[in-house]
């Protein structure tokens, strides 16, 4: 069973576990920095959606645990092989399970609750939640989700606004900054389905992926902070003023809309 006690010890196994890459690979310090800090706040998201559910203090702190450790793998992943794209390196998802089995840090757990955690971290960056008979594997892989991509819409809108002073190709996925949007990637969105990475050939494609994320956001919670964070206008600030632009933006605009009649709690 997850207390606060055992959180707060996974706060600090973490916080030790970032300091040794910090340590040892100083000039990788930007990139280690920012994906520990997104591991926080996912972990802080992951808590405001629980909270929205009205859960437990149990379930609260098991979401909160998953939040914390959902992106483990990328600091083995990234001073390895210097990027965040999985389809040039490793899994990030895999590796982070075996940071954490290598570590014994869940070892104080119920295999049950291992089993959830574990496959939640798979889940959070598949395309699609693997079919699961565990009901309880199959929610919290969808509050990780949607934790997750909040917090990467305020890394990467913070990062876009500031791109011209300070580029930072690994969080580029190394894609070109082209003009052009891909065929596949335009599809998917008017279409209101998630984009597949394996369908970005530019920067631009990646915004769009990023964007069609909130036809993937599970809970009424996700999609009002979404909207009032204005993650996405700032996304479409940066994108071409083109026709295949404005249908997206309108598409978005109208799935919004239709859901802020939803938005009656505080």
């Amino acid at each position: 069973m997850i207390s606060k006690e055992v959180l707060n010890k996974y706060h600090n196994w973490f916080d030790n576990y970032i300091n040794q890459f910090l340590d040892q690979y100083p000039d990788l310090k930007e990139n280690i920095i920012i994906k520990a800090d997104h591991c926080r706040k996912v972990s802080q998201e992951i808590l405001s959606i629980a909270k929205s559910l009205n859960l437990s203090e149990t379930e609260i702190l098991l979401a909160e645990t998953i939040g914390l450790f959902h992106d483990v793998g990328r600091f083995r992943q990234y001073v390895k092989y210097q990027t965040f794209s999985d389809s040039k390196s490793q899994n990030h998802s895999k590796l982070g399970i075996e940071v954490l089995q290598e570590n014994y840090v869940l070892n104080d757990l119920s295999a049950e609750m291992q089993e959830i955690i574990y496959k939640s971290i798979i889940n959070h960056s598949r395309a699609k939640i693997i079919p699961d008979q565990n009901k309880q594997v199959l929610f919290y892989s969808q509050l990780i989700r949607d934790a997750d991509k909040l917090d990467i819409w305020r890394l990467i809108t913070e990062y876009y606004m500031l791109k011209d002073e300070k580029k930072n190709k690994t969080l580029e996925l190394e894609l070109p900054d082209s003009v052009g949007i891909s065929n596949e990637v335009f599809e998917a969105i008017i279409n209101k389905k998630v984009v597949l990475k394996e369908s970005m050939k530019t920067l631009n494609d990646f915004k769009l992926l990023q964007i069609g994320w909130l036809f993937d956001l599970n809970y009424n919670y996700s999609i009002k902070r979404l909207y009032e964070k204005k993650y996405l206008e700032r996304i479409f600030k940066t994108l071409p003023d083109n026709g295949q632009v404005h249908q997206i933006k309108g598409i978005v605009d109208g799935y919004f809309q239709k859901h802020i009649e939803t938005f009656t709690y505080k």
